[in-house]
């Protein structure tokens, strides 16, 4: 039998959650494939209240800082069309169960994808084991981003982020990520038929993609890592939007259409050296991969407890030395107080193979979910990643 690859496709990359005091994270060894949710008419009536253990796509916000309604009191979600037959009426209350009715196609089959859809690429992508994504966002028409905390965008209620998966050219899964309330979010993820011409909702588990084992994570794995963010949007922020490689609706192209409240000055940003040579590529790594959703200064974040900051700040991003970023002060030559790994160094100068840090995102060990970087929903070494950090720790000056 041809061995079975699995492949983790990821919303979350909860960095280096277990790394320095992480909570548990659940993993794609939990119990293999899940059955399809009940019709949406028979789940939980998705409020406000805190998601139970089966099937949740609803989050409150309830563990992350008070939220402002940037789209004001009483803001309703646009209608939807769709070309499929299919009743959409109740779209604004509830996630439907077909993505014919999330706004993101106006023909599925051909997918064409509507008029107030926005396409957009970061400038570090994520890790998802080697799938392909592309990228969606849709704001409500008249609103704009409350983006007075640069760190910390505020999405107007009514935006959707969308995020399709395809492994080997194959539609296998669209992620929707919808805000219908002042700290509300739905989402859900929705599973492509063989031929490609629909997608219906999935509760999480494994699929087989052409002889291949493709992990869709549920809905409350995701969570584990988007809580890390104030207003739970990961990938669409000030610092993957402006650094190099952006592309679509990027920093610039937000500004030129009014779509924030307030405009930074600089719009194209860049991770200034450390002394190494090597930052810029090793720090955006970091940045999106483990301290946009996890190890960063939000106390709901996964991370928090372990001190361990590895996000970029929005506003030094200007060609200084990241020498005195979070990131470098609390990694290299930093020995980890964490017990299950007491006396580690974080980062070593010069040797990769002596940083807990880099072994960590270079091992991958389904029995040991702990012992690996993420924790959660990879099975696969991000080998192009691996060789930024280990060129940029090679590089570093060799500490007192």
């Amino acid at each position: 039998m041809t061995a079975r690859v699995v492949i983790a496709a990821r919303l979350c990359a909860a960095g280096a959650a277990l790394l320095l005091g992480c909570g548990d994270g659940a993993s794609s060894e939990d119990g293999g494939a899940r059955q399809q949710p009940p019709r949406s008419s028979e789940r939980d009536a998705q409020t406000g209240g805190e998601p139970d253990g089966g099937g949740d796509d609803a989050s409150s916000g309830h563990d992350a800082a008070p939220l402002a309604d940037a789209g004001g009191a009483g803001s309703s979600p646009d209608p939807v069309a769709n070309d499929a037959g299919l009743d959409c009426a109740e779209v604004t209350t509830q996630l439907p169960d077909d993505l014919s009715c999330t706004g993101l196609y106006t023909d599925v089959e051909n997918k064409q994808v509507a008029s107030n859809v926005r396409e957009f690429a970061p400038s570090h992508e994520l890790w998802s084991d080697g799938a392909d994504k592309q990228r969606w966002i849709h704001l409500p028409e008249g609103t704009r981003i409350d983006s007075a905390d640069p760190d910390d965008w505020r999405f107007p209620v009514g935006t959707k982020l969308f995020k399709e998966f395809s492994w080997n050219g194959k539609r296998v899964e669209t992620r929707v990520f919808w805000k219908t309330g002042a700290t509300l979010w739905l989402k859900a993820a929705y599973h492509w038929n063989e031929d490609e011409t629909a997608a219906t909702r999935f509760a999480g588990g494994e699929v087989d993609v052409a002889g291949d084992s493709y992990y869709i994570p549920s809905a409350k794995e995701c969570d584990q890592c988007h809580k890390g963010r104030v207003d739970r949007a990961l990938g669409f922020e000030l610092i993957s939007l402006a650094l190099p490689g952006a592309s679509g609706m990027t920093l610039t192209k937000l500004i030129d259409e009014d779509l924030l409240t307030d405009a930074p000055a600089q719009t194209e940003l860049a991770i200034g050296d450390d002394g190494s040579g090597q930052a810029a590529p090793a720090l955006g790594w970091l940045h999106v991969n483990c301290g946009v959703s996890c190890h960063n200064g939000n106390p709901a974040a996964e991370g928090y407890a372990s001190d361990l900051r590895l996000r970029l700040p929005a506003e030094g991003l200007d060609g200084r030395s990241s020498a005195e970023f979070d990131t470098v002060a609390t990694t290299v030559g930093v020995v980890t107080q964490t017990p299950r790994w007491l006396g580690r160094t974080l980062i070593t100068p010069g040797s990769p193979e002596d940083s807990w840090l880099y072994v960590l995102a270079s091992t991958r060990d389904p029995s040991k979910p702990k012992d690996q970087m993420p924790p959660i929903a990879s099975r696969r070494i991000d080998d192009d990643g691996l060789m930024q950090l280990a060129t940029w720790i090679r590089g570093l000056p060799a500490t007192p």
